[in-house]
């Protein structure tokens, strides 16, 4: 049987690392064979290591390019976690059908949309391929609702590829999203 592709996206602080290191634990806890990737671009938390804010990790595989990954999946394995999949290019999508073919199962996640809510590619060509979209909310930085479902950059520049952390980046809903973009621009 084909394995089956579950994508988690949202914006910053969502959760959605947290939610993919859940599967990550129910697989390890089952015994199976997993492994883990992560884009070597995202060094925030350490190179080798997936990792939340609120600090649970996992060891990772940090690569520079998807079509890397097939090189260090050892056969037969159950399952593959991609973390922050908006930073990998759309090769991921080439590697993940070739994993699901062989009956992997692949859980990933990432940034659906830029700060400026441009989507990312990558993860946009990953939801047309999923079994199952896992949308994330965040609580939003400024007015306290559990209603943020996108990204606010705080520091004044363009660069819509710009890793970083609460010291970059707020989770806003859209109301206050406009709100700031508004107040910006007075």
């Amino acid at each position: 049987m084909a394995g089956k592709l579950t994508l988690i996206v949202g914006p910053m602080y969502s959760g959605k690392t947290t939610e993919l290191l859940s599967y990550v634990e129910i697989y390890r806890l089952g015994k199976k064979k997993t492994v883990v990737f992560k884009p070597s671009l995202d060094s925030r938390y350490g190179i080798s290591v997936v990792k939340t804010h609120a600090g649970l990790e996992v060891e990772a595989v940090a690569l520079e390019r998807a079509q890397d990954m097939p090189k260090y999946v050892e056969y037969p394995v159950d399952a593959v976690f991609v973390d922050e999949v908006q930073f990998f290019d759309k090769d991921l999508v080439k590697v993940v059908r070739e994993f699901l073919d062989k009956n992997i199962n692949v859980f990933c996640a990432g940034l659906d949309m830029t700060f400026k809510q441009n989507p990312f590619e990558t993860t946009t060509l990953l939801m047309a391929l999923a079994n199952e979209i896992i949308k994330k909310r965040a609580v939003c930085n400024v007015c306290g609702e559990y209603n943020a479902t996108l990204t606010y950059k705080l520091v004044q520049d363009d660069a819509e590829i710009d890793v970083g952390g609460k010291e970059k980046y707020i989770a806003v809903c859209r109301d206050c999203y406009n709100k700031l973009n508004a107040s910006k621009n007075v």
